[in-house]
């Protein structure tokens, strides 16, 4: 028999593939749908179906909203200016974050990636999250350094997709 633990682990969701972020929605579903306290920190997206949910539920859900960096090229001054702006919205993440049993930072690898997230400021709230919160992140290009410290790490592959006959994203079903 598996007994229960109320040791918080740290979960990756990466990879080329769609399916990163509702991986990480459906283990929120799942820690809500068991009377857990949640946290969606959601970066890079607006105006998705997962926000008008989770902000209609009253479930704690804050966002970072300028463009994608996979839809949109930043030169290196705007890079520097998100960084700056994106450092002021960490304080958001972390402010109440021991009230939480999970949280998830929904596009956090695009972020480390392109030199928005420094890379300590994931590496300090995995070493210094409450010993019994869950910390999901999602997003293409985690860097090794950060999949090394998680304790679950998920590659979704590209096999095939509608985007690649044309078929653009559909409200409701990509975001």
């Amino acid at each position: 028999m598996i007994e229960k633990s109320s040791l918080g682990l740290v979960h990756i969701y990466t990879g080329e593939g769609k399916g990163k972020t509702s991986a990480g929605m459906g283990l929120v579903v799942r820690a809500l749908g068991r009377g857990l306290k949640v946290k969606i920190i959601q970066l890079f997206k607006r105006d998705t179906g997962e926000q008008f949910f989770f902000e209609n539920s009253g479930i704690k859900y804050i966002q970072f909203k300028p463009l994608h960096p996979y839809f949109k090229n930043y030169d290196s001054v705007q890079l520097e200016s998100l960084k700056k702006e994106f450092l002021i919205f960490w304080e958001d993440v972390l402010r109440d974050i021991d009230e939480y049993d999970v949280i998830l930072i929904d596009e956090a690898g695009p972020g480390i990636n392109w030199g928005i997230i420094p890379e300590e400021l994931i590496f300090n709230l995995i070493k210094n999250k409450p010993r019994n919160t869950e910390l999901i992140l999602t997003g293409r290009d985690f860097p090794l350094s950060v999949k090394d410290k998680a304790d679950y790490v998920s590659e979704i592959k590209h096999v095939k997709h509608p985007y690649d006959k044309g078929i653009l994203a559909r409200e409701g079903i990509e975001y």
